[in-house]
């Protein structure tokens, strides 16, 4: 997401293109979805009361939602938190046509967070796990990864 536009694309060994697409405003909302849920699985510092997120209470214990904003999209996020206060999963209604319609529509997404570690000061998820339907018996947890390694570079 960049300047209002969007777009995904997938190459095989960076020579062979395998998918092309964006640029229209179903695939925008779907990337806004997606770049929340990593910054909330990534960069929960992202989250902090400015820069249009917001907190809402849920009612229940050890869970909270976020409200982001930018520009006239909108995503609420809610994110279970363990006792230590790590996140254990996130999920969302994110805009998606990963269904067996193929239709553009609002459906459960999410993801497991666990096996955390220190990287220089940082807590973060070496195990991650995440996918559409989340929550539901038709989940399917299509992103899977361990981190074995992570350094921060200067700009």
């Amino acid at each position: 997401m960049a300047e209002g536009r969007s777009w995904t694309r997938f190459w095989l060994d960076g020579t062979l293109p395998l998918a092309r697409v964006g640029g229209d405003d179903n695939h925008l909302r779907a990337s806004f979805g997606r770049a929340v849920a990593e910054a909330v699985f990534w960069a929960p510092a992202a989250l902090l009361p400015q820069h249009g997120v917001r907190w809402q209470e849920t009612g229940e214990p050890n869970l909270a939602r976020a409200i982001i904003t930018h520009g006239n999209l909108e995503q609420a996020i809610e994110i279970a938190v363990a006792e230590n206060g790590q996140p254990r999963w996130v999920q969302f209604q994110r805009w998606s046509n990963a269904n067996p319609e193929k239709e553009w529509r609002l459906q459960p997404f999410g993801g497991y967070l666990d096996d955390f570690q220190n990287f220089e000061g940082f807590t973060l998820p070496t195990q991650v796990e995440a996918g559409n339907h989340f929550g539901t018996e038709a989940y399917f947890p299509f992103f899977r990864l361990r981190v074995g390694e992570v350094r921060f570079s200067a700009f």
